[in-house]
């Protein structure tokens, strides 16, 4: 076999080689596209059906193909071989193993993840988007790091070859700068730091999504001394008619619109204290506003009773930080700031329901 047809079997072979990563190059943009309809589901908390169709269809239909033709070019690649090679003459180590480089592979993942930290046994419908699109970015992570060893092990490969055939060039006297051997193994090398580049940056990315998940999913998990059972009873469901029954004003507007246990609907101003008390239900105090959350304000405050105190519902806040509130007097949502001025402070808390607080 002649040198320069050596030369285009192994540039025919790092092409196939290309169209196998373009594949996982493929697969990586449609998972990065789904995360972030999922995330964008999430926002919305409603479901993007047709956007998830478009998302699953032609994309991985195209990296099929690239996988086929990956195959086919292989296997045209030995043919040409098994053709020439009683005629080929011995070309050292570099040419002897070019029919025995392996092919790469992404490697395949389980879909089922398990998060690297714990959100305790009970997640919402309300977040469940959100968890599902970090357990989705850590097994991106996954796949990128074993692609990325992957990359790596055929990189030293391809060095081993240019220096061996560098070396033997310098033996015979010839000049290896400028060789088409040269270039084609030199361009091989250059291909692979892109890739691993890329891969890099994919995982740089899917890894700030996830710390910005579990950040904000830590912010409304239970803790360890809640009970999940009795929180799973709570989602979806209603206050019970004596809790409707026996409160009135603010205290019975948040009964009316989110499952409150009897034990909680005290006085306003008590809340907090008891979900710090009812440590079943998991409920968190924090000073962030989040969708869904009880805003509780004492009885000094100025908005509120100076004898029961007031709680409002959360009902959304702006990506300018305005919080969205509703009340007994206000039943459609009006900004916090159109209300009162003190918008932080001691003298206001937040609840965080478990069953309804969405993660933000």
């Amino acid at each position: 076999m002649s040198d320069e047809l050596v030369i285009r079997i192994s540039e025919l072979r790092a092409a196939a080689d290309q169209l196998r990563l373009s594949a996982h190059s493929v697969r990586t943009a449609l998972e990065s596209a789904q995360n972030e309809a999922a995330q964008l589901s999430a926002l919305t908390y409603a479901p993007l059906p047709s956007a998830a169709a478009l998302l699953t269809a032609a994309p991985n239909a195209t990296a099929d193909r690239l996988d086929a033709l990956h195959d086919q070019l292989n296997r045209a690649v030995e043919s040409i071989e098994d053709a020439t090679r009683p005629l080929m003459i011995p070309l050292g180590i570099l040419w002897n193993r070019l029919d025995r480089r392996p092919v790469i592979r992404p490697t395949v993942v389980p879909e089922v993840g398990v998060a690297a930290y714990t959100l305790g046994s009970y997640i919402s419908r309300y977040n469940r988007p959100l968890y599902d699109s970090l357990l989705d970015n850590q097994t991106v992570i996954t796949r990128d790091e074993a692609f990325i060893g992957q990359l790596q092990a055929e990189r030293a490969r391809t060095q081993g070859d240019l220096v061996a055939l560098q070396n033997r060039l310098a033996t015979a006297g010839a000049a290896s700068a400028g060789t088409p051997q040269v270039r084609a193994l030199q361009g091989q090398l250059d291909y692979l730091d892109k890739e691993e580049g890329a891969a890099q940056t994919r995982i740089t990315a899917a890894q700030a999504r996830v710390d910005d998940a579990r950040e904000r999913l830590l912010r409304i998990t239970p803790p360890d001394s809640a009970d999940p059972s009795v929180i799973r009873a709570l989602e979806g469901a209603k206050s019970e008619s004596y809790v409707l029954e026996n409160t009135r004003d603010c205290v019975n507007y948040i009964a009316s619109r989110v499952a409150i246990p009897g034990d909680l609907a005290a006085n306003a101003h008590l809340w907090d204290e008891k979900a710090a008390e009812l440590t079943r239900f998991g409920i968190r105090v924090g000073d962030q506003p989040l969708p869904g959350s009880i805003l509780v304000m004492e009885t000094d405050h100025p908005f509120a009773s100076d004898r029961f105190g007031h709680v409002m519902l959360v009902e959304s806040v702006g990506k300018d930080g305005a919080v969205w509130v509703t009340d007994n007097t206000h039943p459609n949502p009006v900004r916090l700031s159109d209300l009162t001025t003190e918008l932080t402070g001691e003298r206001m808390k937040y609840l965080y329901l478990p069953w309804y607080t969405r993660a933000g």
